[in-house]
């Protein structure tokens, strides 16, 4: 389990470098990173029995993509009980548009829907494409927070699951 903790520390924290990067200060993203995307942090993760995750792999067993899921933890108001969350879905650069991302997430909303009665995500308000992909899955934005990555704050939507 720790070899894999490392992997997706590695795989989260790349796949972040590339797709925000460049909207942060340098030691607002390190600040982010050194939790979010640590070794400990998907370790923890891994043990949590209320939580899954899943990772595409090359032929060669090169980690390139992942998602994971859990009771959800988004700010949402007026959240019913038993409601899951998309956490995360990221790949690789060299990995997107192959239909690794669909896979690993029709993957996840089956694995919600098994465990949970409500489904939620968040995603970056800026993320357009990421927005066009969860409303294919019937999801519809419902709020909006502010994500802390380090100091800086990120307008989020919580999106919701049609049920």
């Amino acid at each position: 389990m720790l070899d894999d903790a490392h992997a997706l520390a590695r795989l989260g924290r790349s796949t972040f470098i590339d797709t925000f990067a460049h909207l942060y200060e340098p030691a607002d993203l390190e600040e982010f990173l050194t939790y979010n995307h640590s070794a400990d942090y998907y370790e923890d993760f891994l043990k949590d029995k209320d939580a899954a995750a899943w990772v595409a792999e090359t032929p060669e067993g090169e980690m390139i993509g992942y998602c994971t899921a859990a009771p959800c933890s988004l700010p949402a108001p007026d959240m019913p009980e038993n409601s899951g969350e998309l956490c995360r879905l990221y790949l690789d650069a060299k990995a997107q548009g192959k239909g690794l991302g669909t896979a690993l997430l029709e993957r996840a909303l089956d694995w919600i829907d098994e465990h949970f009665d409500h489904a939620y995500v968040g995603v970056f308000s800026e993320n357009e494409g990421a927005q066009k992909l969860y409303r294919r899955y019937g999801f519809e934005k419902v709020a909006e927070y502010h994500f802390m990555v380090g100091n800086h704050p990120d307008l989020e939507w919580i999106m919701k699951r049609r049920s």
